[in-house]
């Protein structure tokens, strides 16, 4: 049984778990409470469609997404942190790198955030990491 989807989240979850000085992470589906004033990341997998690389039967399937961290700061207290760990995340994920997890290689594109918006009480920026995979036709 092939488990590519899970592969290549799992390969992302794993580099952004390797961030030095690491903030909390909300896990997708995983049961988190902020802590008032404390930095949190939250981790999306935002997978596009799967299509054919190659031709014939014999091609590879190529699987892009984007791979989305949103960084969740005090609102009010101005844009610096949010930004200093956004440029903190894109360079973790600096274009070129690739990643292997479970014989499954991913290739990092790139990296770019949002402008940043209010949340109740928390500034959000986004920071979206473009990959690839290639693998073996299902």
């Amino acid at each position: 049984m092939s488990t590519v989807f899970s592969d290549i989240s799992s390969a992302l979850d794993l580099r952004l778990s390797t961030l030095s000085g690491s903030s909390p992470v909300a896990w997708a589906n995983t049961g988190y409470k902020p802590v008032k004033g404390v930095l949190y990341l939250r981790a999306n997998n935002l997978p596009a469609s799967t299509v054919q690389a190659g031709l014939g039967s014999s091609g590879i399937d190529e699987h892009l997404g984007l791979y989305q961290v949103d960084v969740f700061a005090a609102a009010g207290k101005g844009r610096g942190e949010a930004e200093a760990k956004a440029d903190i995340i894109a360079d973790h994920f600096k274009r070129g790198t690739d990643l292997l997890y479970n014989g499954v290689y991913i290739r990092l594109g790139n990296v770019s955030r949002n402008a940043g918006l209010i949340d109740e009480d928390r500034f959000v920026i986004s920071v979206t990491i473009n990959y690839t995979a290639h693998v073996a036709p299902r």
